[in-house]
């Protein structure tokens, strides 16, 4: 490269004398030291560009300000955190035998989702809509009517406190039922069953208490009615299991000679001429309740037992049972005793006997977890009602259940 350089600079400059045609030898000695110049001028030029070429080169970036330990950019804030939602929807196929009736079929769902935020370490609140209703104990939904559109209720709406004092929690609202059930029995709640009032719940160790206020029935005319509710339990380690033993007071103020409540059906409770009740409701609760393990199956023996102690009669419930549980399949069965005025029928199970009071008989069950999201179950009725007043007749109650939950 270099030797072409130097012969094109060559023409460059021999080329304007030629064309003088005045060449002598002090034109040519003159050409020469020029020649010779101009080389030493581009050896100096390749040794300056390859000196340079060997220095590495350097970059920097724009500075950055620290970000400190702990501290959140600015999109990773949002509005939805501390927000959790879950859920879930069964599809139920149901079919009844009822004495001196034509057999029926329907169909069923039940969807229900909640939405829960902790506002702070201490403070959670909550709100879930369900399908159904305004019945308490029921959030089911019978498919037919023409496809009609169906209805949608609130289902939750809560405030939870989780107060300085260890184990002890304050809520308000409407609310999942805290008050414990004995082997899941529905002897005196419906699972369904929210309850609205406030009150609070206390759990330490073995040991649970629950003391509610709630409102029952808000009357501008005259008193309203509460149930004034305590219950508490303590767990106890026997042998390779542990036992679980509770005591419940349920007072329903103002009932006698009341309303019925909801929608005017007592479901067995007995009545006035005029359709009140005839009786109060001032319940008392024992229940008690037996888990071990069987080589690898859980075992859970319960029974429970109610009397009202404002009737005179017809005044007493009971159900006992057996649950059981080996890895994704469970297994139940429950023999229940409910007179007409045991409980008040409007929040008992809905499903035995039909729901409400005055019956007697078993709930077999069977369920398996295809996985943590999708089960499939099935539940049968043998149960004979009308025990105390009316037409006694032979009620069964087949339903096949699957469900889906987020």
């Amino acid at each position: 490269m270099r030797i072409g350089l130097i012969f094109a600079l060559v023409l460059i400059i021999l080329l304007p004398r030629v064309a003088q045609a005045a060449i002598d030898d002090k034109v040519i000695e003159d050409l020469k030291a020029q020649l010779i110049a101009l080389t030493a001028r581009l050896e100096a030029l390749e040794e300056t560009k390859s000196e340079s070429a060997s220095i590495p080169v350097r970059t920097y970036a724009p500075a950055q300000t620290p970000v400190q330990a702990g501290t959140r950019t600015p999109s990773a804030a949002s509005w939805t955190e501390g927000i959790k939602l879950k859920g879930d929807f069964r599809y139920r196929h149901e079919s009844f035998d009822i004495e001196g009736r034509d057999d029926r079929h329907r169909q069923r769902i039940r969807a229900r989702t909640e939405m829960s935020a902790h506002i702070s370490d201490t403070i959670k609140v909550g709100f879930g809509l369900a399908t159904g209703g305004d019945d308490p104990v029921s959030t089911n939904q019978t498919l037919g009517d023409g496809a009609s559109s169906k209805d949608v209720v609130l289902d939750l709406a809560y405030v939870n406190w989780l107060t300085p004092v260890e184990g002890l929690s304050v809520r308000g609202g409407k609310f999942k039922n805290p008050f414990h059930r004995a082997g899941g029995n529905g002897l005196l709640w419906d699972s369904d069953l929210r309850p609205e009032g406030a009150g609070v719940s206390y759990q330490r160790g073995d040991m649970f208490a629950n003391a509610m206020w709630l409102f029952i029935d808000e009357d501008a005319s005259g008193d309203d009615a509460f149930l004034i509710a305590t219950q508490f339990g303590i767990n106890t380690e026997i042998a390779d299991g542990k036992l679980l033993t509770g005591i419940g007071y349920y007072n329903f103020t103002d009932t006698k000679g009341r309303d019925v409540f909801f929608d005017g059906d007592p479901r067995g409770n007995r009545v006035n001429p005029d359709g009140t009740y005839l009786n109060g409701f001032e319940l008392l609760e024992g229940f008690a309740e037996y888990s071990f393990v069987l080589e690898d199956t859980k075992v859970t023996l319960f029974a429970d037992y109610v009397k009202n102690l404002d009737a005179d009669d017809f005044d007493t419930g009971y159900a006992f049972g057996v649950n059981l549980k080996q890895n994704n399949w469970k297994l139940g069965w429950t023999y229940q005793d409910l007179e007409a005025d045991a409980v008040l029928a409007t929040f008992t199970d809905s499903d035995f006997i039909g729901g409400g009071t005055d019956g007697k008989g078993h709930i077999l069950q069977v369920g398996y977890r295809i996985n943590k999201q999708v089960g499939v179950a099935a539940k049968l009725f043998l149960n004979d009602r009308n025990l105390d007043f009316g037409t006694e007749e032979d009620f069964k109650r087949l339903q096949l259940d699957i469900s889906f939950e987020y």
